[in-house]
């Protein structure tokens, strides 16, 4: 134990100098030391005894700190690669709001430290925490060599682009279906997890952003289709930013759920506790994990639907107005709802002007003009896929007197979000 402890005490004990940089380097080695010693506590059963059973749930603490601290520093080296905007107030925002998460972890971190040196002192066993000769955490990532990919034309480029652009769609769908996107209204970790968010659903947003990703660098990158739309390669690094996000979360759920909720009350768990406080873990959680999985989704949906809209060859479609109100704000509604269904460009055309259809103020002032001109119909012009669903609706007078259709189902979804 003596020897095998050594490498994380003396990764942790440097948390100690308050000039300490964290960076991807450091994490990923304190990924490894945990994980060695968490092996080598599991090989001998600690966790089956009452003498090592706290230090070995430490480690394991400790572990999940690590993989977290780890997925917000590839996120700070990687951002230029997948954004670049180094004047970008977001990321300005976002990187602030890292390194202070990142302080949080050191903090933590350091009273793990503390605890696993008395833990461990109960059995006598003498464990130095002095870092190797010559190790220095505070290198700087290299710069990227530069992009020199050909961009040679492969098969069905447009429509796998049209494919991964469908599914953000869907996964930013499925967010705002669990009112993630949203304040939530419980403030309190134990209402929190596993109730409305638990390790299974972070894991599940992971894995969705992950397949994107992957589909992306296997048809996409490097491809002409990339080359000659700047827009892509932004959709890819919108997808890694949340992916690498839900990643940090679902370690840092995983913690709480493992070693401090309230499903199994013990004494190990009282005392990690203490060294956790659970507003601030919460803080973490949506006040900056949930809060800019959402930034960043939202601005990858924006993306998504650009891409998906240059690919549209509109037509136009003649429908009439409602009946016997017109546009006002519940048909506006249904109309909007169902652009942002689709996620391409719809239009009403009105007197040689063009009104946003995913607004629902821009049709309100349409709908007045109608009024003015006392117009019976209007020209819709925008995806065929829209316009058949848009069809659907005037032909049920807009739902003004009658349910939503089954064809139009998620409207009541949507409605409701």
């Amino acid at each position: 134990m003596q020897k095998k402890a050594q490498g994380l005490l003396a990764l942790l004990s440097v948390l100690a100098d308050h000039e300490m940089v964290l960076n991807k380097r450091y994490f990923f080695t304190l990924l490894y030391e945990s994980e060695h010693l968490e092996n080598f506590l599991d090989d001998h059963g600690a966790r089956h005894n009452l003498h090592w059973l706290y230090f070995a749930e430490l480690v394991a603490s400790a572990r999940n700190f690590a993989l977290a601290g780890f997925h917000l520093s590839h996120i700070l080296d990687r951002y230029t690669d997948y954004l670049g905007g180094e004047n970008d107030p977001l990321r300005r925002d976002f990187t602030h709001k890292v390194h202070t998460t990142l302080d949080y972890f050191a903090a933590v971190l350091s009273r793990f430290h503390d605890e696993m040196v008395a833990a461990s002192g109960t059995e006598e066993i003498n464990l130095a925490t002095a870092l190797p000769h010559g190790a220095d955490w505070r290198l700087a990532v290299s710069p990227q060599l530069p992009y020199t990919l050909t961009g040679d034309a492969l098969d069905g480029e447009a429509e796998r682009m049209i494919g991964i652009c469908q599914s953000y769609r869907r996964v930013m769908k499925r967010y705002r279906e669990k009112n993630l996107n949203r304040t939530l209204k419980t403030k309190a970790m134990v209402q929190l997890v596993p109730t409305v968010l638990s390790e299974t659903v972070t894991a599940s947003f992971e894995a969705d952003l992950h397949t994107i990703q992957s589909e992306y660098d296997t048809f996409i990158r490097g491809g002409a289709f990339e080359k000659s739309h700047p827009d892509a390669p932004m959709l890819r690094g919108l997808t890694a930013i949340p992916m690498h996000l839900f990643e940090a979360l679902r370690w840092l759920i995983h913690f709480y759920e493992r070693h401090e909720n309230e499903i199994r009350k013990s004494e190990v768990k009282a005392k990690i506790s203490e060294l956790v406080n659970d507003e601030e873990l919460y803080d973490v959680i949506v006040g900056f994990g949930l809060k800019y999985i959402a930034r960043y989704l939202a601005e990858g949906v924006k993306l998504a639907e650009r891409i998906l809209t240059s690919f549209v060859a509109p037509v136009q479609i003649t429908l009439p107005t409602p009946k016997p109100q017109g546009f006002h704000a519940r048909p506006g509604t249904y109309v909007s709802l169902i652009v942002q269904e689709h996620g391409t460009d719809l239009a009403m055309l009105v007197n040689g002007e063009r009104f946003d259809c995913r607004s629902v103020l821009e049709i309100l002032e349409a709908g007045g003009l109608l009024a003015d001109l006392n117009a019976n119909e209007v020209v819709f012009e925008g995806d065929r896929r829209a316009l058949d669903d848009l069809k659907i609706l005037a032909d049920h007078n807009y739902c003004e007197d009658a349910d939503i259709p089954q064809e139009l189902n998620y409207l009541r979804i949507l409605r409701n979000l």
